[in-house]
């Protein structure tokens, strides 16, 4: 179990985040980066024999766009990975930060809900969340165990902010850490001089 006073911990939780959502893998997180994301898992529900008509892509791709910019304070965060992490760690550590993160949460979750049914099924959740992050069916099982803290086979808005919130903000090693897949954190490998100086600048920013 990883124990953390300081936010080592959280920015290699952001950092791992980040490669998930740089779709192209060109080291910048982008609007087409998650424009991708969302091709990617209409093109999975496509493929286990969902129907998946031009309204469902219409749906995907405004609301991408949406959810980019509450990501990244409308690309105010989201140049590279040291901008998305800095920006993310300090606006996480905010007071008020998990009400706020659950508002803003709202339309990721309402990006992955295939059927707009107000909960994810197992289907959704692998096929739109997870898959196109990169995740296996087997990590997406055990995330979505994770997250159905009530046991009744689906994820609602209030267990998924719950679990991501905790994600971007929690310090120390916990259940909601292991939600995109086991990690490997090593504190004595991890270097983080450069991420307490991006994240005191992306605060001057934000603040300033």
């Amino acid at each position: 179990m990883v124990c953390c006073r300081d936010k080592k911990f959280l920015r290699y939780k952001l950092d791992r985040l980040f490669d998930m959502m740089d779709h192209n893998k060109d080291g910048k997180f982008q609007k087409t980066d998650y424009l991708g994301l969302a091709d990617v898992g209409m093109d999975n529900m496509a493929a286990i024999g969902y129907a998946v008509t031009d309204a469902h892509r219409k749906k995907m791709q405004k609301l991408s766009g949406l959810v980019y910019n509450s990501f990244t304070f409308f690309g105010f965060g989201g140049k590279n990975k040291k901008r998305f992490v800095g920006f993310l760690s300090f606006l996480a550590q905010m007071p008020g930060y998990k009400m706020i993160g659950k508002r803003l949460l709202l339309r990721p979750f309402q990006l992955y809900d295939f059927d707009d049914s107000g909960d994810f099924s197992i289907d959704e959740f692998t096929q739109v969340f997870c898959k196109p992050f990169g995740l296996s069916e087997e990590v997406a099982k055990e995330s979505f165990k994770l997250l159905d803290t009530n046991h009744d086979g689906v994820v609602d808005i209030e267990e998924f902010t719950q679990g991501v919130t905790h994600y971007l903000s929690d310090l120390e090693e916990n259940r909601w850490a292991h939600m995109f897949g086991h990690i490997d954190y090593n504190p004595d490998k991890q270097d983080d001089d450069d991420g307490i100086k991006e994240e005191a600048n992306e605060g001057s920013r934000l603040l300033g």
